[in-house]
């Protein structure tokens, strides 16, 4: 029977939306953006208090708006996901708006409360048109593997490729700013790829890599294609070493702590045949590594710093902006400093301030300090109901792949939140934050 004009015009929005997504998806670590309204305010980072909108942006409000257009010419119910998890991200978000009428610079979190509504719509999206499968996958594994050869290439040269028409900054490790690792009277460059720093790349690439090993580890079920392990294994090959380049010790840990997740259920569920899948992509991935790790032991050595927290300039820096960060909280309990107002927050009530204003590194902090006490509720209930929900009813989603796939992610993005603050604050993170949740309340609607 032919499709009715209707039909057709419903498909072709529908469709239109899922290519817009996944461009979303692989977009998502791009530095490349435009300024929509410069508003300096020195010293604090310009790109803390700019209107900004990056390439990631704009193919999500594609998503929106193809996906507008279907529902108008095929109106039908949305599902919400998970009671919990919606009532929390409407609470989170009209927390965010509240936040306004207490901010900093109301005007700065006025516009990030409009970008919180889209990120509302593109979770609803999410659960309603996306499941954890190829419209997921492929634009994962394409990001990787572009951002990976960028990374590897800018490493061995030890300097940018020139690249900078697609976001690329200009990356000489001699110069003050850029992120390097020291080593015995020299500074290496951190691997950056397209991105804004070496440690938002090094979560997008943690985040698409614990996705890959979930299709080497469930892709050989009746149901599924046997080049899809293959074709995923040789991506995660690539994007491994660049994982390592970037330096990123959070972004290290989520990948470890994820992973191990994952094999863990498989063990203890003794499916032995995913077991000896992942036993061998982590062999071969060692082999790939090793060189780079023993040519180079004097930065790895200096990076992992022995667990001498002592003497870890990162890490003491990161504990005297959660210092301040917490006086933030307690001052501003009631709503919040304002939404993305944070730096500019600091700048206001520290006057002697050592280190660069910017947020607390770790995002339920960062959340409680610019939305109050209910938005930081909100935001743990985010993040804490997935987890909740994993313990209770683990015999029966233990037997769903992905889900476990899902609950990995939510992993590695919950432990990348403990060490930094951009699945919070920064586009990027956003992305992959929001899309974490979507992705969860997806597959728990088809469960």
């Amino acid at each position: 029977m032919p499709l009715t004009l209707q039909e057709r015009f419903y498909r072709y929005f529908l469709f239109a939306a899922r290519i817009a997504f996944a461009l979303t998806i692989f977009l998502t670590p791009f530095r490349w953006r435009l300024v929509l309204w410069q508003r300096p305010f020195f010293p604090v980072y310009s790109d803390y208090t700019d209107y900004l909108l990056f390439a990631s942006d704009l193919s999500m409000l594609c998503v929106l708006l193809f996906w507008a257009c279907s529902l108008l010419v095929n109106p039908r119910k949305l599902k919400t996901g998970p009671s919990l998890m919606w009532i929390s991200l409407i609470g989170l978000t009209i927390a965010g708006w509240v936040s306004i009428s207490g901010s900093a610079d109301e005007i700065l979190s006025r516009y990030h409360a409009v970008r919180f509504v889209g990120l509302l719509l593109f979770y609803l999206f999410i659960v309603n048109e996306i499941k954890f499968n190829a419209w997921v996958i492929v634009p994962v594994g394409a990001q990787i593997l572009l951002q990976s050869v960028v990374v590897i290439l800018q490493v061995t040269a030890q300097r940018s490729l020139g690249l900078q028409k697609f976001g690329e900054l200009s990356l000489d490790p001699s110069v003050a700013g850029v992120s390097v690792i020291f080593g015995d009277g020299f500074r290496f460059l951190r691997g950056y790829g397209l991105s804004d720093h070496p440690n938002i790349l090094g979560g997008c690439i943690t985040f698409g890599l614990v996705l890959l090993l979930a299709v080497v580890l469930y892709g050989n079920r009746p149901d599924s294609s046997s080049a899809y392990p293959l074709l995923a294994s040789a991506v995660f090959l690539v994007g491994f070493p660049a994982l390592i380049m970037t330096f990123s010790r959070s972004a290290w840990l989520s990948f470890f702590v994820a992973g191990s997740f994952m094999v863990g259920s498989e063990a203890l569920a003794r499916r032995w045949d995913s077991v000896k899948r992942a036993i061998l992509l982590g062999m071969l991935s060692l082999l790939v590594v090793t060189p780079f790790i023993l040519k180079n032991i004097s930065l790895f050595q200096s990076r992992v710093n022995s667990g001498d927290v002592a003497q870890d300039d990162p890490m003491q820096e990161r504990a005297f902006l959660m210092e301040a960060g917490n006086t933030l909280f307690v001052e501003h309990s009631a709503i919040g400093v304002g939404l993305g107002a944070a730096p500019l927050a600091m700048k206001e009530r520290f006057v002697d301030f050592p280190l660069n204003f910017q947020p607390p590194h770790y995002t339920i902090l960062t959340a409680a300090i610019e939305t109050g006490v209910l938005g930081g509720m909100f935001y743990l209930l985010l993040m804490a109901v997935p987890f909740v929900t994993l313990l209770l009813r683990w015999e029966v989603i233990s037997q769903r792949p992905a889900m476990i796939g899902v609950f990995a992610l939510l992993l590695a993005i919950t432990v990348v939140g403990f060490f930094d603050y951009y699945t919070w604050s920064y586009s990027s993170g956003r992305v992959w934050q929001w899309l974490g949740w979507g992705l969860y309340s997806a597959v728990s609607e088809t469960a």
